[in-house]
């Protein structure tokens, strides 16, 4: 534990620009973040995009499942979520995981973690592994693979040569016990439910990682606790308004 921390773009910068967007990890990179967290859903036909939800509703105003739908029918709405932005991002369009490993390809030193959504695990089962993990590979020394699925971890780690990071579902006994079995790089944990006790916190081999810390008082408290990397959704404020915010990124 050094008092420092370092910040995970969560989703790009969705506090300024549509959630997982080329155009807020562009925004983000360009002001230093050099790790970064996009979440990934798969179409009917297979093709891993960019997005929390599985439907498009808040991005593209439209009640569309994306499990249902191929590529082709996705690929030219509009989502620049105008519900928030109105027509600040009307040339916004969902991106593929392929695009987004285009872009971060061409970045040094930055990791990627992916996470993979437990509603296209349901729909393709340990294929969607295999879906991610195949468009991953440009960037698979510079990426982690994320999911709430500690299943689908576990079978990542027993097929792809990638680091894993769960997402804990809940605060519960059994789910430190699955951690330590499942020995993930990284332990991820909602501020909803985190512990104040630093000493509460499961002991394991990972790195913990808080999810979602937007200002500079959250920061100082995640950071007592001894938790050194720290989502948050503006990126490029934070790292400005908190002076234990680590400007060094060795990983």
């Amino acid at each position: 534990m050094t008092g420092r921390v370092s910040l995970i773009a969560h989703r790009g910068e969705p506090m300024n620009f549509p959630e997982n967007s080329l155009s807020g990890f562009e925004h983000a990179l360009k002001h230093g973040a050099r790790y970064v967290e996009c979440d990934v859903q798969i179409t009917a036909d297979g093709v891993p995009i960019l997005s929390h939800d599985a439907n498009l509703l808040k991005l593209t105003g439209k009640q569309i499942i994306i499990a249902d739908h191929d590529w082709s029918e996705l690929r030219d709405m509009p989502a620049g979520y105008a519900e928030r932005f109105g027509d600040r991002f009307e040339n916004e369009r969902i991106a593929t995981l392929e695009q987004f490993v285009e872009l971060m390809s061409a970045q040094d030193h930055v990791l990627s973690f992916i996470e993979l959504k437990e509603s296209s695990i349901d729909y393709w089962g340990m294929k969607a592994v295999q879906l991610v993990m195949e468009r991953l590979q440009p960037i698979a020394g510079d990426c982690a693979l994320i999911s709430f699925s500690d299943d689908a971890l576990a079978h990542a780690r027993k097929h792809y040569d990638v680091p894993i990071g769960w997402v804990l579902p809940e605060w519960l006994e059994r789910n430190r016990e699955l951690a330590q079995e499942l020995a993930p790089e990284y332990l991820f944990v909602d501020t909803e439910f985190c512990p104040d006790d630093p000493s509460a916190l499961f002991e394991g081999v990972w790195e913990w990682v808080a999810y979602t810390v937007n200002t500079p008082q959250e920061v100082a408290h995640y950071a007592g606790l001894g938790i050194e990397l720290i989502e948050t959704d503006r990126f490029s404020e934070l790292s400005k308004e908190s002076d234990i915010i680590d400007v060094s990124h060795d990983f």
